[in-house]
């Protein structure tokens, strides 16, 4: 390909090499059924004359085109060419850092949804991510069936390594073109991806905890028969965008029947949007793709994958809390969250300190390194506002200064959401109100006192799910009609397997492998249902309730406006400034196993009484007719829905379509 980048260079002289995703014109005399031969074309349209191949990837599933390291001016010269479509740099992505199957519903005794789907078996799940931990117990193939005869994948670990279970390992980080071989392994150094692999499709697993907590007596994944395709995109806290979409056309290529993305990206207009050009293809193909939605909330406007066709998964809690209360001495008890439990801590008062007020230094009241200096902290319990530095910081800085446990409160933003982590300390995260509660009793009490309160994990934990502060919110920057996420799962406190054993995450990365699952289960118990029929299900079945039977609350802090006008806000009883949330933030509670023909609409304040699902020309189309309130048998009229949407609590329609 080199004789035409040279003439570019001779031309308009040099700057430096990036990276672009370029888009090509398809022709319909050219079907090539070999990677290398879709290669040598691309390097064919570039007057290749030299080894100095600067194609890193040639991509034939998703898009038709390939990307390259490319300067500024040769895009521009290239942009005259009449093969050319369009060009942009590639964007760097980054992850979006058990019990759920059971608070789903999945498991329910009475109408068990794994026992209607066989728990997904023969499903394939692709998970894009930061690798795999192979021996790990949650992908043990203990009475696994062999993956089907379409599965066309490879995998590049030790021959031992995969089995019926994790059927295929690839790597695209440090890709080598000339040995079309990535020069990493699919080996999960982060943990990330196993987290996620596990989550969609884990292998049952007895006795699964972190730290003694969240202890089961057995954690799998939401679809626990369904194989596994691990594709590593990431290095470290790094996913390029052409690595992405080279995987993303590897895994339609493999004969993956869903694509569970747990990474987020800038914003960016979907035709140089990597995730949202492959997705809309692999869509095209029958391949559902999932993706999270983004963990830089409560602001509005700040999701990302929000490309329609897409499903979009949100974050929220579930009903598992690991709860370490904080007793003051005035006989107040405020409920926080600590996922190291200890059990020798003595329950009796110890001095408590607010480093903030007694300095008024700001680095003081973050805990910051060196902040604590000439404070008396020896053998009290020290309350540190989060942010400035990681919570592990925090507990060495106290520690390191004599501090005999801690208390973190939330930022006004993370509000009511407490994200545990293990602690060298006695620790409890409380939410920003009752922070404040805890710094009045400080400045009107001559010699506060408290203790921490360690209760170990508690199930059943009333007004759940409610929305993670920390999920990001729409709509769309780039489409601001699109309202997206489009649903939300549980992503808060999760427990999946790690590098080592198991640990407890929080992020829209948790939520989204959840999502992955229940779209695995939902095809294999209707294989013929296109990924916007599987889609349009997943959001129309689902309960925009609590398991107290009200509307699902909403953890930012008061006031603050969300989802325009599909939420609304209002104090909910018992949670204070809690904002409440109208019904297009559901939770999967049912799943669609019968036909979707006059089934109930959960998630709004009416029904469906008819949905009429058909091909035409290959492409997933769908037609709608719905009979509301009392004007039954008239037509669906999208721009009425849209005039009544306050009076019908924020119903939003999602049509299914080819996008």
């Amino acid at each position: 390909c080199a004789s035409f980048l040279i003439t570019c260079l001779h031309v308009y002289g040099s700057d430096e090499l990036t990276v672009y995703i370029v888009h090509v014109k398809g022709s319909e005399d050219v079907t090539f059924s070999a990677a290398e031969q879709w290669s040598d074309w691309y390097c064919s349209l570039l007057n290749s004359a030299s080894e100095d191949l600067r194609i890193v990837y040639s991509y034939r599933n998703v898009i038709t085109g390939f990307c390259a390291r490319l300067r500024q001016r040769e895009v521009e010269a290239m942009s005259k060419l009449d093969w050319f479509l369009h060009a942009y740099p590639s964007p760097v992505y980054r992850p979006l850092t058990t019990h759920t199957p059971e608070f789903l519903g999945l498991s329910q005794p009475s109408h068990s949804v794994w026992n209607a789907t066989n728990m997904g078996e023969g499903i394939i799940i692709g998970i894009l991510d930061t690798g795999i931990t192979p021996g790990h117990p949650s992908f043990d193939d203990d009475g696994m069936p062999p993956p089907p005869a379409k599965w066309n994948g490879r995998c590049d670990l030790n021959a031992s390594a995969c089995n019926n279970k994790l059927i295929g390992a690839r790597s695209f980080v440090n890709y080598d073109k000339v040995t079309r071989r990535s020069t990493a392994t699919p080996v999960d150094d982060e943990g990330h991806g196993t987290h996620t692999a596990s989550t969609a499709a884990g292998a049952f697993v007895t006795n699964a905890s972190a730290y003694g907590n969240a202890r089961a007596i057995t954690a799998s994944g939401m679809a626990p028969r369904a194989h596994i395709a691990v594709y590593k995109v990431c290095n470290e806290d790094t996913c390029h965008g052409y690595d992405i979409l080279a995987a993303m056309d590897a895994a339609v290529d493999d004969g993956v029947d869903v694509i569970s993305l747990s990474l987020g990206g800038p914003s960016a207009d979907f035709h140089s949007n990597p995730v949202a050009q492959g997705g809309f293809k692999a869509i095209n193909k029958g391949v559902f793709v999932s993706c999270s939605a983004g963990n830089t909330g409560p602001n509005r406007g700040t999701v990302t994958n929000d490309a329609p066709w897409l499903l979009t998964v949100g974050a929220s809690t579930t009903d598992r809390s690991f709860l370490s209360t904080v007793k003051l001495g005035d006989g107040q008890e405020l409920d926080g969250e600590s996922l190291s439990q200890p059990r020798d801590f003595e329950s009796k008062m110890l001095p408590l300190v607010y480093p903030g007020h007694a300095t008024g230094n700001e680095n003081s009241s973050f805990c910051l390194s060196g902040s604590l200096d000439g404070v008396d902290v020896h053998g009290k319990i020290v309350v540190c506002d989060d942010g400035g530095n990681g919570k592990a910081e925090k507990d060495d800085v106290v520690k390191s200064a004599g501090g005999s446990g801690m208390i973190i409160v939330n930022s006004p933003d993370f509000a009511y959401s407490t994200l545990v982590e293990p602690h060298l300390l006695r620790t409890s995260n409380v939410p920003y109100a009752d922070g404040l509660k805890i710094k009045a009793y400080i400045n009107t009490t001559s010699a506060p006192t408290a203790t921490i309160i360690f209760k170990g994990t508690v199930m059943h934990t009333p007004h759940s799910p409610a929305m993670a502060s920390f999920s990001s919110r729409g709509p769309s920057q780039i489409t601001p009609g699109i309202l997206k996420p489009d649903i939300t799962g549980p992503g808060v406190n999760i427990l999946a397997a790690w590098t080592s054993a198991f640990e407890v995450f929080s992020g829209t990365s948790m939520s989204c492998p959840h999502l992955s699952g229940v779209a695995a289960l939902i095809k294999k118990a209707h294989p013929d249902w296109s990924p916007a029929a599987i889609k349009s299900a997943i959001m129309t079945t689902a309960y925009a309730t609590d398991n107290s039977r009200g509307p699902i609350l909403d953890e930012t802090p008061p006031g603050r406006l969300v989802r325009g006008r599909s939420w609304s806000r209002g104090p909910a009883e018992g949670h204070g400034p809690r904002t409440r949330l109208r019904p297009h933030a559901p939770r999967l509670h049912s799943l669609p196993l019968r036909p979707l023909r006059q089934q109930p609409c959960p998630s709004y304040s009416w029904r469906t009484s008819e949905l009429l699902l058909r091909e035409e020309h290959q492409r997933s189309r769908a037609e709608l007719s719905f009979h509301i309130g009392q004007a039954a048998g008239d037509p669906f009229d999208a721009g009425q829905l849209h005039a009544d949407s306050d009076q019908r609590q924020g119903a939003k329609v999602d049509v299914p379509g080819d996008g």
